[in-house]
C-alpha cells in the first residue's frame, strides 16, 4: 500500500481544515528533516514488532514520534506560537497517521494537547439567534434551528442529506443520530418542536436533483464560507454588534455546550447529543430514553420560539376579540359624540342669534316709549296749543299713552317669556345629551 500525503489531504473535506493540516505536515517535515513519506514508513516500521524483540523495546520503539511530536511542540512554543496555534499544527501529523491506522495516541496531561479559551470568538446567546431569527426568510431560519438543535461541526451539518433526517410524524423531540466526520462518534441528536415545524415548510420547497438538505446551487452542498458569510450578515440585519469578534458556525457548538453546563444536564450529555467523543464508561450509562429527557431540559435554555400555553392563547384571542369590539364602539361614539357637538353648536348659535334678535327688538320698543314720552313732555308745555288745534283733552292723551304703555309692557313680557322658554329647552337639550356645555 502506497502511502501518500496527498492522498490523505485530498480525504479533508473541509478546504480550511485540509489547509491547516497541509501547513502542519511541512513545518513538521521541515523540523524533523525527512519527507512525509518516509515519516509513515518510519511510523510503519516502529509499529511491526521485531523477531526477539520484548514487549518492552517494541512499545518504547512504537511510542517514538509521539515523544518527536511533543518535541515539535515545544519548539513551536519557543518560536513564539500560540498555545492553541501550537496544537493545531500538531493536528495534521497525528491526522495522518491517524488516516493510515496508525494513530499517535498522546500521554495523558501532555502539552500537545492543551488549549486555551480564545476570545476571538463572538460569545453567541440565545437571545442572539430570536434576533436573528426574526429577519430570517424560511431557509435561514431552519439552518438557525437545526443549528441550535444539534451543535454540530459545520462540516457535518453542510452534508446532510434529506434520507439522513427521521420521519417527522412522531412527537416532538424526534431522535436524529448523525455520524460525524471527525471523529466518527454518532451525535444522538433530537429535532425539536419548531425545527420539526419548520422542515415541514421547508422540505416541499426543495427542487428534486440534490439529495443534499441545504443544496448549492450545483449538485453538491453548501460551503462553510458561505453558511458563516451568511451568519455574518443576518448578524447585520438583525443589528447585533460583534465589536471586533468572528461570528461562525462553530459559536453555535461553543453555546450548545455552554447551555449544557448552564442547564444543569452536564457537559458529558450536551458532548453525547453534538458527537463529541467521551469515555465509554459514560456512552453506557447514557441511553436514548435519558438523552431526550436531557434534550428536553436543555432547550429550556435554548428556545428560539418561546412556548405558549394553549389556555393563554385562548384568552388572548378573547381579549384581542373585545379589544376590536370595544375599538368598534370607540368609534362609534367618536362619531355620535362629533355629530352631536356640531348639532349643540349650531343650536348655541341660533340662541344668540336670537337672543340679539330679542335685545334689538326691545331696544327698538325702548326707543319707541322714549319717543312717545318725549312727546307727551312736549304736549303738557304746549297744552293751550294743542287744544286749539287739537280739540283732543289731555285725558284722552293720557289715556292713549297708558293703552300704549300697556301694549309695549305686553310685548317686553312676552320677549321675556320666550327668552326663558329658550333657554329653558337649550338646557333640557344639553341634559338630555349629557354633554356640558
Amino acid at each position: 500500500m502506497e502511502l501518500s500525503v496527498k492522498q490523505y489531504l485530498e480525504s479533508v473535506a473541509n478546504p480550511n481544515t485540509r489547509k491547516e493540516y497541509r501547513i502542519g505536515i511541512n513545518k513538521f517535515c521541515e523540523w524533523f528533516g525527512k519527507p512525509a513519506e518516509q515519516i509513515l514508513e518510519m511510523r510503519k516500521d516502529d509499529l511491526t514488532q521485531r523477531p526477539e524483540e520484548n514487549i518492552i523495546e517494541f512499545r518504547n520503539r512504537a511510542a517514538r514520534f509521539e515523544k518527536e511530536i511533543e518535541k515539535f511542540h515545544s519548539n513551536l512554543m519557543e518560536q513564539g506560537y500560540k498555545t492553541n496555534t501550537c496544537r493545531t499544527l500538531t493536528l495534521g501529523i497525528r491526522q495522518l497517521f491517524r488516516y493510515y491506522q496508525m494513530p499517535v495516541r498522546m500521554r495523558t496531561g501532555s502539552r500537545v494537547d492543551k488549549t486555551v479559551k480564545t476570545t476571538r470568538n463572538f460569545p453567541l446567546r440565545i437571545e442572539h439567534v430570536r434576533r436573528m431569527f426574526q429577519v430570517a426568510d424560511l431557509r435561514e431560519r431552519v439552518f438557525l434551528s437545526m443549528a441550535v438543535d444539534l451543535g454540530l461541526r459545520i462540516s457535518d451539518f453542510i452534508k446532510i442529506k434529506r434520507k439522513d433526517l427521521p420521519l417527522l410524524d412522531g412527537e416532538a423531540p424526534i431522535q436524529f443520530d448523525l455520524l460525524t466526520g471527525k471523529e466518527e462518534v454518532v451525535a444522538n441528536s433530537f429535532l425539536s418542536t419548531e425545527t420539526v415545524n419548520l422542515l415541514k415548510t421547508y422540505l416541499p420547497t426543495l427542487k428534486k436533483g440534490n439529495v443534499y438538505l441545504f443544496p448549492s446551487n450545483a449538485k453538491s452542498h453548501i460551503s462553510d464560507e458561505w453558511l458563516n458569510r451568511l451568519l455574518q450578515k443576518l448578524a447585520t440585519k438583525a443589528q447585533i454588534s460583534l465589536n471586533g469578534k468572528s461570528l461562525t458556525f462553530h459559536c453555535f457548538r461553543k453555546m450548545f455546550l455552554s447551555a449544557a453546563i448552564d442547564s444543569g444536564i452536564g457537559l458529558t450529555a450536551g458532548k453525547k447529543l453534538c458527537g463529541k467523543a467521551i469515555p465509554k464508561s459514560d456512552d453506557t450509562y447514557l441511553t436514548t430514553v435519558k438523552l431526550r429527557e436531557k434534550f428536553l431540559q436543555l432547550k429550556k435554555f435554548l428556545t428560539i420560539i418561546p412556548n405558549v400555553n394553549i389556555d393563554d392563547v385562548k384568552k388572548m384571542e378573547v381579549l384581542e376579540e373585545i379589544v376590536v369590539t370595544l375599538q368598534k364602539d370607540l368609534s362609534f361614539q367618536k362619531v355620535l359624540t362629533e355629530t352631536i357637538t356640531k348639532d349643540l353648536e349650531t343650536k348655541e348659535q341660533q340662541v344668540v342669534d336670537l337672543r340679539a334678535f330679542v335685545e334689538k327688538r326691545l331696544d327698538a320698543q325702548e326707543q319707541e316709549k322714549n319717543k312717545i314720552l318725549t312727546r307727551f313732555e312736549k304736549l303738557e308745555i304746549n297744552q293751550e296749543e294743542i287744544r286749539k288745534q287739537h280739540p283732543v283733552t289731555p285725558k284722552d292723551i293720557l289715556e292713549e299713552l297708558e293703552q300704549l304703555d300697556v301694549r309695549v309692557r305686553k310685548n317686553l313680557d312676552h320677549a321675556e317669556e320666550f327668552m326663558d322658554k329658550t333657554e329653558q329647552k337649550l338646557s333640557q337639550f344639553k341634559k338630555d345629551l349629557n354633554i356640558d356645555k
